[in-house]
């Protein structure tokens, strides 16, 4: 498998369905984090904290590519 990184081009709506998702995909971790105790004792290489991380990142990203898009030249 190629490992290198990718480049899309999002139309507008595609990359506002997205920032939903991501949005969505990280409340929802919020939601059900507080109620499993061992969240919390998990350490910083844990495969679930590397996902989560890697998902706010993610959703980090997007709102920075939106607010871009409303940046007046």
């Amino acid at each position: 498998m190629n490992t290198n990184d990718i480049t899309i081009t999002l139309t507008e709506s595609q990359h506002e369905l997205l920032n939903d998702v991501l949005l969505h995909a990280v409340e929802a971790y919020q939601v059900v984090a507080p109620y499993d105790s061992g969240m919390y004792d998990l350490p910083m290489d844990n495969e679930i904290i590397q996902r989560y991380t890697m998902l706010e990142n993610l959703r980090e990203m997007m709102i920075k590519l939106m607010e871009d898009r409303w940046v007046k030249e």
